[in-house]
């Protein structure tokens, strides 16, 4: 092998490359409206397994602000997630929980708070098979483990048909159950 200074930097550039694409990356959107304005700063660190997304949204005629705040650590078994959001008013409301994976999916259980400071309990599955059948299904739990509102999928496939049936409960009079975005990367 001819040992050229362009082999060599070559060589030097492919021995540095494997560690930089491992290093942390981070990418922020922006957004300006008549309405409002918002920024979202998402980063995500694939040697620790770490994503997080800030976001903010300021209200242009009030100046009032809502942020929001999301972590995602990958974990030998799956991921732990904690989202924080708070509202223009001040009220904040959050979401904790962990994703095990298992045999074809994964399984939810997690705990959030409203912005009244209400708490809930959440549950959730979700799995597929080798031959493209599915199923999820998740469920939300007040202080006293009453459930508040579940939702279940199946989706079958079979002689070139695709069946999906979707059935969901809530508990009279309960509002509609905390939701917030996981942080993807």
């Amino acid at each position: 092998m001819f040992k050229t200074p362009l082999t060599i930097a070559s060589l030097a550039a492919l021995a540095l490359a494997a560690p930089l694409a491992a290093q942390e990356q981070s990418r922020t959107k922006t957004y300006d409206g008549d309405k409002f304005t918002a920024t979202q700063t998402t980063t995500v660190n694939p040697e620790t397994g770490t994503a997080t997304r800030t976001g903010t949204a300021t209200n242009i005629n009030t100046g009032k602000t809502a942020t929001s705040s999301g972590v995602r650590q990958r974990t030998d078994t799956g991921a732990t997630v904690s989202l924080t959001q708070t509202g223009t008013q001040g009220r904040t409301r959050s979401v904790e929980g962990e994703r095990l994976r298992t045999e074809g999916g994964s399984d939810f259980t997690g705990s959030a708070t409203g912005r009244g400071g209400q708490t809930y309990g959440l549950e959730g599955s979700r799995s597929r098979d080798g031959q493209g059948n599915s199923q999820a299904s998740q469920s939300v739990t007040n202080a006293a483990g009453e459930t508040l509102a579940s939702r279940d999928r199946v989706t079958t496939r079979g002689n070139g048909q695709v069946s999906t049936t979707i059935n969901k409960t809530r508990a009279e009079g309960a509002s509609r159950p905390p939701r917030a975005r996981r942080p993807r990367g």
